[in-house]
């Protein structure tokens, strides 16, 4: 039941700072830009954007939430609420990733306007964003400020896109399909039907990554929490 308010509350506060607008409005764009791009280029247009915007939107999201309710002395009640730190850390990864994943669906949907793996892309999309956002979730909780936050998370955005960008260009190997970014590409792709059945493997280790992830998180978050606690004290 905490975990559930939490969701719902995260849900709400999303809503009133705007962060569902701004998921809609980019979302219109990209659909807008696959409906006029060239109908050999779509599957390939369509899968760079849901990875780098619903899939990983978050990470982006997620600097400016923790910021925010640092500004609202939030986290020197969350350091001695009953809330979980791994119930406030998985609220704040699914309420993102159930819009980045309802996003990603729409735009494939209605911009590439043919057939779909939803439920294997759902899958991919959903961990996806919640490894990402968590990610970002680790980085903010370093950061005093948003230009701070955006310095420190923009390397690890390049380091996730790099590869599969390259892999449009044909300079990929195997080996890099442990890298979430790429794992995430594969799924992606295939999903789309622009690459061949990607196997279950892939999301596998999207898996894993997430359980690494979140047990990174679950030992710097309540150390966050606490040290915030102790300066509004």
């Amino acid at each position: 039941m905490r975990f559930l308010s939490a969701l719902i509350n995260d849900i709400r506060h999303q809503m009133k700072y705007g962060f569902y607008f701004l998921y809609a409005f980019f979302s219109a764009i990209y659909i807008a830009a696959l409906l006029l791009c060239p109908q050999e280029y779509k599957k390939i247009v369509a899968s760079i954007v849901v990875l780098t915007d619903p899939a990983m939107l978050g990470s982006f999201f997620i600097g400016g939430i923790w910021l925010l309710e640092k500004g609202e002395g939030l986290h020197s009640y969350l350091g001695i609420s009953p809330l979980c730190p791994i119930e406030y850390i998985l609220s704040k990864a699914v309420s993102l990733a159930i819009i980045s994943t309802v996003s990603a669906d729409i735009i494939i949907m209605i911009g590439l306007r043919a057939a779909a793996n939803y439920f294997a892309l759902s899958i991919g999309v959903f961990i996806g964003s919640m490894i990402f956002t968590t990610v970002g979730l680790i980085v903010a909780s370093h950061a005093r400020s948003v230009n701070q936050y955006m310095l420190l998370v923009s390397p690890l955005e390049v380091i996730v896109t790099l590869p599969p960008i390259l892999a449009v260009f044909g300079i990929t190997h195997p080996a890099l399909d442990v890298i979430p970014g790429m794992a995430l590409w594969r799924i992606i792709g295939c999903s789309v039907g622009m690459t061949d059945s990607a196997g279950i493997w892939l999301h596998i280790i999207l898996f894993l990554w997430l359980g690494i992830i979140f047990f990174l998180a679950n030992r710097r978050i309540p150390k966050a929490l606490l040290m915030e606690g102790g300066e509004k004290a």
